[in-house]
């Protein structure tokens, strides 16, 4: 796995574990304004992690030889 994807999925990451405090926090106080805000939050990172994984299965796709060899038994 690349270094970049690592960092990608990672930034994501600790995005996930700030907008899931956030929501426990506005849920916690009734703010529905916040948790509006940390649902987007975590929409967000969702979307995110779902386009990093995407690029990794493209990446993958590129690494496939264009003829694959079969041994015929």
């Amino acid at each position: 796995m690349n270094v970049k994807y690592l960092a990608k999925f990672g930034g994501s990451a600790m995005g996930a574990v700030g907008a899931a405090r956030s929501l426990t926090r506005a849920r916690r106080e009734g703010d529905k304004l916040r948790m509006v805000d940390a649902v987007l939050s975590i929409l967000s990172v969702a979307i995110t992690i779902a386009i990093i994984v995407r690029e990794l299965r493209q990446a993958q796709d590129e690494n496939k030889p264009l003829v694959e060899l079969k041994d015929d038994e």
